[in-house]
């Protein structure tokens, strides 16, 4: 028996062929059994608006009891106009899906109707319809050998790891062939790659269940280890960790290792302005440039090295904040080398003076050539699509293995690193959408090539998620998550949604971004409205044209405009609060929601903008999101088409600006 308790069946599968349905649409024909009549009541009632499992489970029950006592009343119920073809069957079993509801399989429908054409089955038909989770044994081999090469009195002392023991649950078959690979390989590199929603999670806790003194799972957000360890043990709790705790552990054994210098490289923010850092540091100006303005560039550079495979800073590494025209790099590498030496200083960071994030962090250990202790056992990365290659070279030294788990088209940008000699495993089919998403997702994902072909995205057959279609953004529910392409479109319609009232949250990352670009603009339209010169205002104004962002500037041309914004901010409530949360595709990782509603500038560009993200990948990571409606604008694919080829061609812009400012000519 499972050791796993059944899921709670949340998509409704009616007693009703595909064919009946059609018939009935295209000629008004009744089914004949009662069972089948039953099922298109339920149908005609599901179509129009959303019930609980409940009242459908008693609407069967009842109507199927009707029919079979009045074989007339089908007659009267169900009277059909007919005259309907494909596209109208297609728009029915889209409006049944968005409501959670689904016909059952051709085959499971025809064996139930055989065996009880009077009679609604109940759950018999329903568990019959759940096809996706089916129960499977995983064995998980003894840490040391097999418990026959173990003699009788050590295996009495030995720690419970050391048996061979089997494990049931219910898991897709793809999840259960990835769980054997990674017990079968425990000292093994494993690059796991799992489309969105498709159970990475659900592995994770399988095997920190089934050995909780074997892995060491690590994420890059609190909330995904908070919502781990509300799920485990108490001491395999222990073994979650977020990447600053895995980070800072890793420094601490490399600083007991004698492999730092004494130095205990530690997450920290500095609070000191850059003017402070820069004289505590003895940081010069180079040229025209403030010793606070090189501190900037050189922590910019030094982000895009850490970031990278290279082992010491290049002039591309600047390109962010000095133009490529500039003649001699030498003096801002040899700021950022000052400045990645003074981060590592336990006397100048004594105090916390300069910042050090995990990317920092990565790259000074793997440098030095440190590994995780081995006592951490196997390691579990989350997310591990976002990894660094520092990081990555790290980890390629942990004896125990490890395994990443990913998704390559979740990192919004750039390629992902790959370990030289890992097994690569993957997963396809998801556990939270319906295979109504199946075209929408395949289309985006053809836009983001990544140069190995993964196989398509599988929805669930036994998932309900309608695809829905809406001409004007007005048609969207006032449910679930809004998930936008673009700040000024997400502050804007906060702004109305806080006029009539409803309950608003704004995703935090994406509120960190917006209260950054309003702060200025509301900063710089206060002192007009306070009767100061117009400079700031219209320096602010200059700035938004020149970075292509003009309407963020059209948003405070009424007077009352400023005091609207900061009311709707003033107003947002926490998430378990909220009528609606509002979001950016970028941050929309990790979220599920029943109702997503995408607005239409996820699948539009803006031409004169160099996103540093791909919208194909937001796009994908957005539309994965849904697990009962995806809300989306008529020709979004058409549109996103476009955006992708806007997006290729101001990368191949980038990359030659890269390959002149490094003495390369083009070829004639």
């Amino acid at each position: 028996m499972s050791d796993t308790p059944h899921p709670v069946l949340h998509t409704l599968f009616l007693p009703l062929q595909r064919k009946t349905l059609a018939r009935f649409i295209g000629h008004g024909t009744a089914p004949q059994t009662a069972l089948e009549q039953a099922g298109l009541m339920a149908a005609l009632l599901c179509r129009q608006r959303l019930h609980s499992p409940a009242q459908v489970e008693r609407l069967l029950h009842d109507a199927c009891a009707l029919f079979a006592a009045d074989s007339s009343a089908a007659t009267t119920h169900l009277a059909g106009q007919g005259g309907g073809a494909q596209p109208e069957l297609d728009a029915w079993l889209s409006d049944l899906a968005a409501n959670g509801v689904l016909l059952a399989p051709a085959e499971i429908a025809q064996a139930f109707l055989a065996s009880s054409p009077q009679h609604y089955p109940g759950l018999a038909l329903q568990q019959a319809c759940q096809e996706t989770l089916s129960e499977h044994s995983i064995r998980f081999p003894a840490a040391f050998g097999s418990e026959e090469d173990v003699a009788d009195d050590a295996v009495e002392a030995a720690d419970a790891d050391t048996h061979a023991i089997e494990r049931n649950g219910l898991y897709t078959s793809e999840q259960a062939r990835v769980l054997r690979t990674i017990a079968a390989n425990p000292d093994e590199l494993i690059d796991l790659d799992g489309y969105a929603g498709t159970g990475k999670g659900h592995l994770v806790l399988a095997l920190m269940d089934a050995r909780p003194g074997r892995y060491t799972y690590v994420a890059p957000m609190r909330g995904q280890v908070e919502a781990f360890r509300a799920r485990v043990r108490g001491e395999t709790a222990k073994r979650l960790l977020t990447q600053i705790e895995f980070a800072n552990l890793l420094a601490q054994h490399a600083a007991r290792t004698g492999r730092t210098g004494g130095f205990v490289a530690t997450y920290r923010i500095s609070t000191l302005s850059a003017r402070e850092i820069a004289a505590r540091i003895g940081l010069q100006g180079v040229g025209s440039r403030t010793p606070e303005q090189m501190l900037r560039t050189a922590l910019d550079a030094i982000t895009l090295w850490c970031a990278s495979s290279a082992t010491s800073l290049q002039p591309w590494h600047f390109k962010r904040t000095v133009h490529w025209s500039m003649i001699n790099a030498e003096p801002y590498i040899a700021a950022a080398e000052h400045v990645w030496r003074c981060m590592f200083d336990s006397a100048t960071q004594r105090g916390g003076c300069l910042s050090l994030t995990t990317g920092h962090i990565g790259k000074w250990l793997a440098l030095r050539g440190v590994a995780p202790p081995v006592e951490m056992g196997m390691l579990l990365i989350d997310e591990a699509h976002d990894l660094s290659p520092s990081w990555r070279q790290l980890l390629a030294a942990h004896v125990p293995g490890v395994v990443s788990l990913g998704d390559p088209h979740q990192r919004l940008s750039g390629s992902v690193p790959r370990w030289n000699a890992a097994k690569v495993v993957e997963m396809h089919q998801s556990v939270r959408q319906g295979s109504q998403v199946d075209g929408l997702v395949n289309q985006a994902l053809a836009l983001d090539y990544l140069g190995r072909d993964s196989g398509p995205f599988m929805g669930a057959t036994d998932r309900a998620t309608g695809v829905l279609h809406y001409a004007d953004w007005s048609q969207v529910p006032d449910g679930g998550i809004r998930i936008y392409g673009d700040l000024l479109r997400l502050m804007q319609d906060a702004a109305r949604l806080h006029v009539r009232g409803a309950r608003v949250h704004i995703h935090p990352s994406t509120l960190r971004l917006l209260n950054a670009a309003l702060r200025k603009p509301i900063e710089a339209w206060n002192t007009v409205r306070e009767g100061g010169s117009l400079r700031d205002w219209e320096r602010v104004v200059e700035q938004f044209q020149e970075r292509g962002e003009g309407a963020l500037a059209d948003l405070f041309s009424r007077s009352d405009s400023p005091q609207t914004i900061m009311q709707t901010l003033q107003a947002l409530v926490p998430a378990e609060e909220s009528q609606l949360v509002l979001c950016l595709a970028e941050h929309a990782k990790n979220l599920q929601f029943e109702v997503v509603s995408m607005s239409d500038c996820c699948f539009r560009a803006k031409p004169a903008e160099r996103s540093r993200h791909s919208p194909v990948r937001a796009a994908y990571v957005a539309m994965t999101r849904a697990s009962r409606q995806l809300w989306v604008p008529e020709g979004a694919m058409e549109h996103l088409q476009t955006s992708a080829a806007q997006h290729e061609s101001a990368k191949q812009e980038q990359q030659l600006e890269r390959q002149h400012a490094a003495g390369h000519r083009p070829r004639r």
